[in-house]
């Protein structure tokens, strides 16, 4: 009786204990947050370290509404107009932080910010943390939101382009120029949507950048709380519209293939049936590295059932036998073909859209605008396979994939037009004048991250990337198409991939415009959503490292104990990107673990380390020496929504710090220990992930 009354004490302590950690970290952006409003943050980038001195900049804050009327604007470069929206407040940091952003960077005119929503009872939750400007985006949806500031001069420059192009088209806005009063007047006639459009075209940012820099600024910080029956777009948000073409044109659709002549098939057949455009005339190129003698036949024989139609001017088969090479496969039926647009296109993707090759080839005519992706989702369902590349700390990925096209993600991600770092070559178009000027894709790139390396090529060169996410097609990649971090060749060959693209761009680890610090780095995790743990990495203490000489035989090794490992290495490589360093910063892991079938809250986790000796045949222990210590946990709120059929496996996330010279150079297999709290259950499952140790 005693043992029961003992064990129920146990496992209420437990779970109260676990749900109270639960809470604490759903509630961590509202305590960040929090502590954030207290105090200025710090400018980075631009001239701020040639700034010696605090320029004397006076900042007005002006409603969009009702204020503007009243507000005594003088042309005068030391001042600063910060328009807000009435529905909600500015945070406290608000105001120091935009007067910071000017004197760090006198070449920015214009700036926008970031923000949140206020629920009441002192509560920020949902946070918007936006791109840097991305003028697609913006003409697709007002994404600037709530807040906006602008040096004074630069206002009263734009109202005059506003006046000037009434006087053209024969109207007048009917002020005088250079007072106060005039400036009010003209202000209260227009939406803060209309006012940000005049002053991004004042400052001419819808054209191309000069190199990586942007025109307009955007200071990555909460900046507003906005109401919570307030419309973050204020009318005019992302949606679903058909584009025109500037002028008839031409387009070459380059397709990679081998031995998928049915697939093929249906890719031609769907891309017919799709394209019914007045002015666009359309090519095929069949690049085949190689299929067996029958496959080419069907090959033949499937392509001359098409015939050209509805704007198809031929289909051209180019066969080569040679090793498989995508990058190579692209460039030489680039090289073959004449149109003005590429478009690359996997075998595997069918069409289903009319209109999807006009909706992609407006985008592309633009004169900013590089390379052009589209939605994709796998067959027969609405589950997102890609709507955008986004580069991480640990390698580009694709955001959303896996979730649900019904529901509308992280303020629309996957509806309307965005700008980004990336898409992926299944199908991808840019005009061949900008794919020949940063020399097509880069045959160093066999299989991985070629397209990547592209869309940072055309980044780097001042074009802005877009995603149509507004159009969707088909992408036969399997749902349970396997994972390469199983495969231990695979993991090695995209290492070395992904050495060679962060060679060729050194500039991007870690680094993506489009897609804010904010967020969550794992490359694991589809959702977009705020980061879940905001305590930086470096904060983690180091742990203490307890050694098990004759291994840990009392445990039970059982399959029912998950783990998943998305990064064991140096904080080095974590940090910087440096994979070759002396670990003089010691070692991190981090992943998720959880037991099948139990509750997760009653489970002490730790982490597990034995020395292996590789081989061609793979990896054995070197002893039974096993090394275990505690782990850092925290919030997975991805798992919880994959494994809706398990218990409390919401803090199922590990980190764990290993410092330098605690291990003996070498390899180690890596594993988890889950011993039950409120009973005997102890459990312990290994993983090929496998941290290398330096010496």
């Amino acid at each position: 009786m005693l043992k029961k009354v003992a064990k129920s004490v146990l496992i209420k302590n437990r779970k109260r204990s676990y749900q109270k950690a639960v809470q604490e970290a759903r509630n961590a952006y509202n305590i960040w947050e929090k502590k954030r409003e207290k105090r200025p943050i710090l400018v980075e980038g631009g001239e701020a370290s040639k700034v010696t001195g605090r320029l004397q900049l006076t900042m007005e804050v002006i409603s969009y509404t009702s204020v503007w009327l009243e507000s005594d604007v003088t042309a005068t470069a030391e001042k600063i107009l910060i328009f807000v929206s009435p529905k909600g407040k500015l945070a406290g940091h608000a105001v120091e932080n935009i007067r910071r952003y000017f004197e760090a960077h006198p070449e920015i005119n214009v700036v926008y910010g970031d923000e949140d929503v206020y629920e009441g009872r002192g509560r920020y939750a949902h946070p918007y943390f936006k791109p840097d400007w991305s003028p697609d985006t913006y003409l697709n949806a007002f994404y600037i939101g709530s807040v906006f500031a602008c040096r004074a001069n630069t206002y009263e420059s734009a109202l005059s382009e506003y006046d000037n192009a009434l006087k053209m088209l024969g109207g007048t806005s009917g002020v005088k120029k250079n007072t106060p009063e005039a400036v009010g007047r003209e202000a209260s006639m227009l939406s803060a949507d209309v006012l940000f459009c005049m002053l991004a075209i004042e400052e001419r940012a819808f054209g191309k950048r000069a190199g990586t820099e942007f025109p307009i600024g955007h200071i990555d910080e909460i900046l507003f709380h906005r109401n919570a029956d307030a419309d973050v777009f204020y009318g005019r948000g992302f949606h679903n519209s058909r584009h025109m073409l500037m002028k008839p044109t031409t387009v070459s659709i380059i397709i990679p293939t081998k031995d998928h002549p049915d697939i093929l098939l249906q890719c031609l057949k769907s891309i017919v049936s799709t394209t019914h455009e007045k002015n666009i005339k359309y090519e095929i190129v069949v690049v085949d590295n190689g299929s067996s003698a029958y496959n080419r036949v069907r090959y033949g024989s499937y392509i001359n059932s098409i015939g050209t139609v509805d704007g198809l001017t031929k289909i051209n088969y180019l066969y080569k036998v040679e090793d498989f090479n995508f990058s190579h496969m692209c460039n030489r039926g680039a090289a073959r073909s004449g149109g003005d647009f590429l478009l690359f296109l996997n075998d595997d993707i069918e069409a289903t859209q009319d209109g999807w090759i006009r909706e992609m080839i407006s985008q592309a005519q633009l004169r900013h605008v590089g390379v052009v992706g589209a939605k994709l989702l796998y067959p027969d369902t609405d589950l997102i396979q890609h709507a955008g590349i986004t580069n991480v700390r640990l390698g580009p990925v694709h955001k959303l994939q896996r979730m649900h096209d019904q529901k509308s993600h992280y303020f629309g991600f996957n509806r309307g037009i965005h700008n980004l770092i990336g898409a992926t070559g299944a199908c991808l178009m840019l005009s061949r004048d900008k794919f020949n000027e940063i020399g097509g894709f880069p045959e160093e790139l066999a299989v991985a991250f070629n397209d990547v390396d592209l869309c940072f090529s055309v980044f780097e060169k001042g074009y802005y990337n877009v995603c149509c996410n507004h159009i969707s097609l088909y992408h036969h990649e399997s749902l349970s198409r396997g994972l390469d971090t199983l495969d231990m060749r695979k993991m090695e060959r995209l290492a070395a991939e992904y050495e060679v693209l962060m060679r060729r761009h050194p500039g991007f680890y870690n680094k993506d415009p489009f897609y804010s610090k904010y967020l969550t780095d794992d490359e694991t995790i589809s959702a977009i959503i705020p980061c879940e743990d905001f305590l930086p990495v470096t904060d983690i203490p180091y742990h203490q490292i307890k050694v098990h000489e004759d291994g840990l035989p009392e445990i039970r090794e059982d399959a029912c104990l998950r783990l998943g490992v998305e990064y064991a290495g140096t904080m080095e490589n974590w940090l910087s990107g440096i994979r070759d360093g002396e670990a003089k910063d010691g070692y991190f892991i981090k992943g998720y673990s959880f037991v099948i079938g139990s509750d997760n809250a009653f489970f002490e986790r730790h982490l597990v380390l034995r020395q292996v000796e590789r081989s061609d045949e793979g990896a054995r222990p070197a002893s039974k020496v096993i090394y275990s210590m505690p782990v850092y946990t925290w919030y997975r709120p991805d798992i919880r929504l994959r494994l809706q059929d398990q218990i409390d496996v919401d803090m199922t996330g590990y980190k764990v710090r290993i410092a330098r010279g605690k291990l003996k150079p070498g390899f180690y297999q890596v594993g988890m220990v889950a011993l039950d709290q409120t009973g005997s259950l102890k459990l312990i499952n290994w993983v090929p992930n496998l941290l290398k140790v330096k010496r």
